[in-house]
């Protein structure tokens, strides 16, 4: 499971989120996370932050639903076995 985080600077979201993020990836080892600001991001038409990435599809903007994006993951991985 791949996620990128786009965040941009002054961005109080963006600061919980990457918190929330680092949480995520600590107990979950086989998630690989990316934090990029969102001027280095190769896809234009994303321009709101926090922007959540995952397995190169657009999850959500802003605060996100751990659980729910937990959840996203252990799908798509339960979907790959």
């Amino acid at each position: 499971m791949n996620i990128i985080l786009l965040i941009t600077n002054h961005c109080n979201a963006c600061a919980r989120a990457r918190e929330q993020l680092k949480d995520i990836q600590s107990n979950n080892p086989e998630i690989n996370a990316d934090i990029r600001h969102i001027n280095s991001f190769e896809d234009k038409r994303i321009f709101i932050t926090p922007a959540w990435i995952v397995n190169g599809e657009l999850f959500a903007y802003g605060d996100i639903d751990r659980d729910k994006l937990i959840s996203k993951t252990k799908l798509r991985k339960n979907a790959v076995h």
